[in-house]
């Protein structure tokens, strides 16, 4: 599937470009450039715009909105850090001198291809974590309801996200703060309400095996690549996973601490 937003897509492809030829001209990036360049601001802004579509037709207390839409500009800042970090490693050749734009121009198609179809996982799972907070926000605290995970039951779902379905449990179970959906990019899995009286209390143990086998992928580094998406949107007040990758990326932290404080001050 490829995203089309229409103008405000093709807008964005044509800002990345736009910023690109600016990367290139000054020779350099530092973090502090993307809160000081128009060029890379506009690719915030507009990145931020697309993502924030997934806020239409949900009905979300006014704290939580602005928790999330806070955390939708920072997402955008460091998605758009990390695309210019890349880029401007491939600005020098091998002797340390700068590129013609047509070569560099060339260097950085792969990064602008991949940001876009990052785009596209990252826009549907802000859709799925806000739809999932929104109905977090409206599920029953009390001991009449349980909820319930559902996939969408197609040839589609993850093996290991169809162990999940219809893991029936408490609202307060400890489940639902590591392994409420969306569990993944692309995910499509639900959470439901349902009666307590209709329904059977699954075996909590089990459900949490479960779930972190469903958050397990271990890379060939030892790392865990799925351990990220153990978290609870709705309690957490974020649409994207609080360890997401452009936090890794070198500067990322400089980057959120001059936004902050421009924010305080």
């Amino acid at each position: 599937m490829q995203l089309n937003f229409g103008r405000g897509f093709k807008q964005l492809l044509k800002t990345v470009e736009t910023a690109f030829k600016t990367l290139h001209k000054r020779g350099k990036y530092k973090p502090e450039d993307l809160d000081q360049v128009p060029e890379y601001k506009n690719i915030v802004s507009e990145t931020t715009n697309i993502l924030n579509r997934a806020f239409k037709d949900n009905d979300l207390s006014e704290e939580m909105l602005n928790s999330l839409q806070e955390d939708v500009f920072y997402f955008s800042s460091l998605k758009t850090h990390a695309q210019l970090f890349e880029a401007s490693r491939q600005i020098l050749t091998e002797d340390k001198k700068i590129k013609s734009f047509a070569q560099f121009n060339n260097d950085v198609k792969g990064i602008k291809e991949s940001h876009r179809q990052y785009l596209e996982a990252e826009y549907e799972f802000a859709v799925g974590s806000v739809q999932m907070v929104d109905r977090w926000e409206s599920f029953s605290d009390g001991s009449r309801y349980y909820l319930q995970y559902r996939t969408a039951a197609d040839n589609r779902v993850r093996d290991s996200h169809a162990a999940l379905h219809n893991i029936t449990l408490p609202k307060n179970h400890s489940f639902w703060d590591l392994y409420f959906a969306p569990n993944g990019w692309r995910c499509r899995c639900t959470v439901v309400q349902v009666l307590a009286s209709s329904n059977k209390q699954s075996d909590g143990n089990k459900a949490l095996k479960k779930g972190n086998e469903a958050t397990t992928q271990i890379d060939k580094n030892g790392k865990n690549k799925l351990e990220i998406f153990r978290f609870n949107p709705a309690k957490k007040k974020v649409v994207f996973p609080p360890k997401h990758p452009y936090k890794k990326v070198a500067g990322a932290a400089k980057v959120k601490s001059i936004l902050k404080n421009k924010k305080d001050a």
